[in-house]
């Protein structure tokens, strides 16, 4: 087999399951450490692949979206929040971080609950369910994510105790989930660390970025519920961490 050949292969590896190593490239073609460090040389001049130390994974920088421009009408999304506000049980304590994904599912809530949020718009698909309590954060509004944020927010979350905390994925990696602000990592850490149960939802989309600030780790989480399998890179995060995955096809 050619260089060339096996780098479509890798390639196509990579894209599938998140990254290959040094050690699969030599045991899977027989070739030297020396000809497999030089396709990862040739690998990482490939757009969306990054080599790291012993391998390659897929380039993961890639920014967020601001709030205006994220679809809140995705028949994916509303499907995967349908699903998590379906775990809701009645009498439970949930926060629900803000994102359109977050208002999605305070939209899908229809049992009496206390529900607790730093999003206007997840109070605002709550404001006419008079069996739901609501209590809304306060702090500085953030006009990039729609979402109240700061100390003054942290140090109210740290006042209550949820059965769940449905935390907003704005990129998911290896590392666990990555924000664009330092406030926004720490809102979902305070509210993780107060709740029973961590749930994160998110589209195939998320899977393998990254972003600037770390927020909760893969210890932090309970479940992911999402559309489709994840690389094999990110199952094997999930398996060592006992994470539950939930898939919701269609």
């Amino acid at each position: 087999m050619t260089q060339d050949e096996r780098l479509i292969e890798l390639e196509a590896r990579i894209h599938s399951q998140g990254k290959v190593t040094l050690e699969d490239i030599c045991q899977q073609y027989q070739i030297s450490y020396d000809s497999a460090r030089r396709d990862l040389v040739k690998l990482a001049k490939r757009p969306g692949i990054l080599r790291i130390r012993g391998g390659a994974i897929l380039d993961e920088k890639k920014a967020s979206l601001p709030y205006s421009e994220r679809a809140e009408s995705d028949p994916v999304k509303q499907k995967l929040a349908a699903y998590g506000a379906s775990l809701v049980e009645e009498h439970d304590i949930v926060f629900i971080d803000a994102g359109t994904t977050g208002a999605l599912l305070a939209g899908c809530l229809n049992v009496p609950v206390s529900v607790i949020t730093n999003s206007l718009e997840s109070l605002s698909q709550l404001s006419s369910k008079t069996e739901i309590r609501k209590c809304v954060l306060g702090g500085m509004f953030d006009d990039f994510s729609h979402a109240v944020l700061g100390d003054v927010t942290i140090e109210q979350i740290k006042k209550y105790q949820a059965n769940r905390a449905f935390i907003g994925v704005s990129a998911l990696s290896e590392s666990g989930i990555t924000t664009d602000t330092e406030m926004d990592a720490n809102l979902k850490v305070a509210m993780a660390q107060q709740s029973k149960q961590v749930i994160c939802i998110t589209t195939e989309k998320k899977f393998n970025t990254q972003l600037m600030f770390q927020s909760c780790s893969w210890s932090d989480i309970d479940c992911v519920i999402t559309n489709q399998r994840p690389p094999e890179n990110i199952v094997s995060q999930l398996e060592r961490y006992d994470v539950e995955l939930m898939i919701v096809e269609g």
